[in-house]
């Protein structure tokens, strides 16, 4: 089990795929998942990109395979060293970076920040900032998002809030049961210690800082990325190309796999 070690008591476990030719040296992609999920969320992804290149799936810390972490361990900034550590180890250069929804905001500081690790850049339905209208309807009638996750307890606050605004109704039901199901299996206060930092987050202060290409992947007409949120990737962001899924929902990786992941593949073999 690939995991890299925080400190003698806390480990990051990352899954590695690699069906490339043994014989070819072959640039490395880090799939990032964001907010309450895990590496296993990318699991459509796999077939498509592992035959080009190697891909690093990292679990967050306290989520999934990782550790589970103190609280107060648990920051943006301790993410982003999490991710320094696994490209400096386990990659021989700069990485193609693909993070999902909060991965990606990650993404964004770490390509502002450490620019000589990223290769290029590609954001999949990445918020800049959780807007008014998202913290309200992930409260569900309650004071705040991390009210209702408490009150209700985290399987149905992620079911209903799964149904509201991360899949459309066309959905294959099976595939929201198992959603909810591994989402929820994540330690209560972990999850609400996320949902705490990304309803806090704003990358705006970073977006003119990122060099490498970026592409961001979004659905059409997004509930949590909205037409602010592009204006804001598109003005600040010096190169970025910005294309359109169709869809009004969040997941659109999990959603509209081979549209996601072929638009990703043509930008990393651009750059």
């Amino acid at each position: 089990m690939p995991t890299l070690a925080v400190n003698s008591t806390h480990h990051i476990f990352y899954q590695e795929d690699d069906f490339t030719d043994p014989w070819e040296n072959k640039p490395t992609i880090v799939l990032q998942h964001g907010n309450g999920r895990n590496s296993g969320f990318w699991y459509r992804w796999i077939p498509f990109l592992s035959s080009h290149y190697r891909v690093i799936r990292p679990d967050m810390r306290g989520v999934g395979q990782s550790s589970k972490f103190p609280i107060s361990q648990i920051t943006i900034e301790a993410c982003l060293e999490d991710l320094v550590k696994i490209i400096t180890t386990t990659c021989s250069g700069p990485v193609y970076f693909c993070g999902e929804s909060m991965g990606g905001i990650l993404g964004i500081i770490l390509a502002a920040e450490y620019p000589k690790l990223i290769q290029s850049l590609t954001l999949i339905a990445t918020p800049v900032y959780i807007n008014d209208s998202m913290k309200e309807k992930y409260a569900l009638g309650y004071s705040s998002r991390l009210e209702a996750m408490k009150s209700m307890g985290i399987k149905e606050w992620v079911r209903q809030t799964s149904i509201m605004t991360r899949f459309p109704p066309e959905t294959d039901p099976q595939l929201i049961n198992w959603y909810v199901d591994e989402f929820a299996k994540g330690n209560p206060e972990t999850l609400i210690r996320y949902s705490e930092l990304v309803s806090n987050a704003h990358a705006l202060q970073f977006l003119s800082k990122i060099s490498c290409p970026t592409l961001a992947i979004f659905p059409h007409h997004g509930q949590i990325t909205d037409a602010d949120q592009e204006r804001l990737l598109q003005e600040h962001i010096p190169n970025i190309r910005l294309s359109h899924i169709p869809s009004e929902y969040h997941m659109i990786h999990l959603t509209h796999v081979a549209e996601c992941a072929e638009l990703a593949l043509e930008h990393f073999n651009a750059t």
